[in-house]
């Protein structure tokens, strides 16, 4: 008997693959995206730069000129607190005045013509005694404040110093107290007192501009219209004083500088809102969406440039498809040929053998039904492949085709050695041509069947099983042919599907591409899946509706 023949190499491919060429497009396009990215992000880096320059230069000059406009105001305002406090000094100094032993009508005279009714005061002027009691005040009913005056920080500094003192006369939101102490013989003889609204100071602001007048304890005498409590914003503003620059006061972004008035203890706070970079970020804007619109309509001519590159790949890449498919028939026919000349030497072989012995040897008559069978199936696969039919639809019952492929399977020799299982549900209807049906079961269990076997005959698995499984899974029949031959080739996975693609002796690589197409022509699907024993193949089918 001849020996065996090896299959002949596959006829190796010189020109470029498909997928070569789609990777070398990808490639391709992967570039020109990155190229035109680094173009964009240097087209939109410039003006971000730019306005980030800007803004810096915009917020210099908006703080100088906060800066100068809070010493002004600053400067303004320690002048005229100077001069209260001088008026108050000279009148305080009057040898007339005896405020220890209460007032006379001479001392009132004087009051009332050095204040009565003073611009300068705009609340009022008070003579208080030593005891902080009132002695005389213009106007009469001039208020003081709730609690004793001798109780006021403000007091008690200017008795422990001896110098006038200017601060809130008792609550935040005034009015300011300019309080001149009357010394004699190293003790308090009495106090000559002035208040003075916030809005009668000279400060003055302009549209957008806020301004705080603040006291050493961190009390606004013109509080924030933006709520700003003295916890919160005391610590900052005092830090503008030294610094200038952005603050944020509950939830309002601004920019700000501050200046201490004279020797008073006060700190002006000059605050504005950052309008100054909204017509920056609109030009940014404007420029940013010029770009963007530069940007597209180079992405768009780009795109059509690569449409029509592709569409000429495409041209190209059917031309190659069609020279790869003339290599692979001329692949098939050398293994078809191989295939033949096997089966054909074991047939001669094995009518050689019946020649010298009796009728009904077993041996060879096994023999010949094997490589009958492989040429059958070979001739069956080329036949339908080659030209396929058209599917003939009707009502058939799962179960009976499924028997029908293992019927067929059965008669293989390596049936013999494999155990096989079934466990098919009943009453499974589908609409479907019953030929191919079987014919894509048929392989599903053959493949499986084979491999079980070579892994039998090389040591793999000392008792290979194939399990054939037909059950419901909603409105679809599921049949699901599993085996413990230790799985596919992981290298031959991604071509499973292909067209001559196999790794097995026996066989041409066409049963699982046409079982395929067979399940899907019927609505089904199927799917492979590697399990730590083997293979599993779930083939399902949609079920005919019953009425």
């Amino acid at each position: 008997m001849d020996p065996q023949l090896p299959p002949p190499p596959p006829v190796p491919s010189l020109t470029p693959t498909p997928g070569e060429l789609a990777h070398e497009q990808r490639r391709g396009g992967r570039s020109a995206l990155l190229g035109l990215g680094l173009v964009g992000l240097l087209a939109l880096t410039s003006p971000v730069i730019g306005y980030v320059e800007d803004v810096r230069r915009a917020r210099e000059e908006l703080l100088t000129r906060l800066s100068s406009m809070a010493r002004v105001q600053a400067d303004a305002l320690s002048v005229h607190l100077g001069v209260l406090e001088a008026e108050l000094a000279r009148v305080s100094g009057h040898p007339a005045l005896f405020p220890e032993d209460g007032t006379s009508p001479a001392e009132e005279a004087l009051l009332d013509s050095a204040f009565y009714h003073s611009s300068l005061f705009s609340e009022g002027v008070a003579l208080l005694g030593p005891d902080g009691k009132r002695l005389w005040s213009d106007p009469p009913g001039m208020s003081l404040g709730d609690s004793p005056v001798t109780q006021r920080p403000w007091f008690r500094r200017m008795v422990e110093r001896h110098a006038p003192e200017i601060d809130l006369l008792e609550r935040e939101g005034g009015p300011l107290v300019v309080a001149v102490p009357m010394m004699g013989s190293g003790r308090l003889r009495g106090v000559l007192m002035g208040e003075v609204r916030a809005g009668a100071l000279p400060t003055r602001t302009t549209a957008g501009t806020t301004q705080l007048l603040m006291d050493e304890r961190g009390r606004f005498l013109l509080p924030s219209p933006r709520g700003a409590s003295p916890p919160e914003a005391s610590e900052r503003l005092r830090a503008l004083a030294e610094v200038p620059g952005p603050l944020n006061l509950s939830g309002n972004p601004l920019v700000g500088a501050a200046a201490w008035v004279g020797r008073s203890g006060l700190l002006l706070v000059v605050l504005e809102e950052e309008t100054a970079t909204a017509d920056l970020r609109a030009r940014l804007l404007r420029q940013l969406a010029f770009h963007v619109a530069l940007l597209v309509s180079t992405l768009v001519v780009l795109i059509l440039l690569f449409r029509r590159s592709y569409r000429s790949l495409l041209a190209a890449e059917d031309r190659l498809r069609r020279q790869e498919t003339m290599a692979a028939l001329g692949t098939a026919a050398a293994l078809i040929a191989h295939e033949v000349k096997n089966a054909l030497n074991g047939i001669q072989a094995a009518l050689s053998v019946l020649r010298h012995t009796a009728a009904g040897s077993e041996l060879p008559v096994r023999a010949l039904r094997s490589q009958v069978e492989r040429l059958g199936h070979l001739a069956r696969s080329l036949l339908s492949f080659g030209s396929p039919r058209a599917a003939l639809r009707r009502s058939c019952e799962l179960r009976l085709l499924a028997q029908d492929a293992l019927q067929a399977v059965s008669m293989l020799p390596e049936s013999e050695v494999v155990e096989l299982r079934t466990s098919l549900e009943e009453g499974l209807m589908v609409q479907g041509d019953a030929a191919l049906l079987v014919s894509a079961i048929d392989n599903l269990v053959r493949n499986a069947v084979e491999a079980g076997a070579v892994a039998r005959d090389t040591g793999l698995r000392t008792e290979p099983w194939v399990s054939v499984s037909l059950t419901r899974e909603g409105e679809e029949g599921v049949l699901v042919v599993e085996d413990n031959a230790g799985g596919v080739d992981p290298g031959l996975e991604p071509r499973l599907w292909e067209p001559f693609a196999t790794g097995r002796a026996k066989g041409i690589g066409l049963g699982l591409p046409m079982a395929r197409s067979s399940v899907e022509a019927h609505g089904g699907s199927l799917t492979y899946l590697r399990r730590p024993q083997g293979s599993r193949f779930t083939l399902r089918l949609p079920l005919e509706r019953t009425p």
